[in-house]
């Protein structure tokens, strides 16, 4: 049903990878229809639910498939419409992101809602530290392939957030978050994936400090803390 060049060049983003193998398999199923007269081919049909099966649990994604049943064209009607309805799922869910995002992006430059402004610098630096992020996750070997791609989900997710002026930085902290599983799973080995992230997270408490109005040269508490503790390790 799907060949592996058509899988080697999904999307890196889960939903959009999903939604891409419900269009393949629309295709495919007309492709069916047409060459076999209608006839049904179940174990192309199967083979279809088994990959979006797998890549859901794989991705931990909410679009659960359907139960089998007993009757074969009951279950191929199941799968045509899980594609269809998921297609619609995602592009509704895409379309909603998109509009969240522009309008946060607009009451920033406007000047409507809680801000928060990168300087110039600061700026500059987060952009250099993602492509750092990128090239050190792509040549390391402590990630395998499916971390890899949930990782470069985020970055490519994070470098399409980042303005000088944005309203929210939760997907910034969820960064610092995943830093803490990698050194948690693989220790001093994620020291280069650590360092960059801890930088990021320095220049994201700074632009929340000053915007909180928190007094000039307020440090973050969590890192502080960690590093106290360190320091007694030692």
């Amino acid at each position: 049903m799907f060949t592996d060049d058509f899988l080697e060049s999904l999307p890196s983003d889960p939903e959009w990878a999903l939604m891409a193998l419900c269009e393949e398999f629309q295709k495919r199923d007309a492709a069916i229809e047409m060459v076999d007269d209608g006839e049904l081919q179940i174990d192309l049909y199967l083979e279809a639910y088994a990959a979006f099966e797998a890549f859901v649990d794989a991705f931990g994604l909410d679009y659960l498939v359907p139960e089998l049943v007993d009757d074969e064209q009951s279950t191929v009607t199941r799968i045509r419409a899980y594609a269809i309805n998921t297609i619609k799922a995602i592009k509704g869910a895409q379309n909603d992101k998109k509009f969240s995002d522009a309008r946060s992006k607009y009451r920033a430059r406007f000047g409507s809602g809680f801000i928060y402004e990168f300087s110039d610098g600061d700026l500059s630096r987060i952009q250099t530290l993602l492509n750092e992020l990128r090239d050190e996750i792509e040549r390391s070997e402590l990630f395998d392939a499916k971390h890899k791609q949930r990782l470069f989900s985020k970055l490519e997710s994070l470098q399409l957030e980042l303005h000088k002026k944005i309203s929210s930085l939760d997907k910034f902290w969820g960064l610092i978050g995943d830093a803490g599983i990698v050194l948690g799973k693989f220790g001093k080995d994620a020291k280069p994936f650590v360092d960059r992230v801890k930088e990021i997270a320095q220049i994201i408490w700074r632009t929340q400090a000053r915007a909180e109005e928190l007094p000039s040269g307020t440090t973050l508490p969590l890192l502080t803390s960690g590093e106290a503790e360190q320091r007694d390790d030692a």
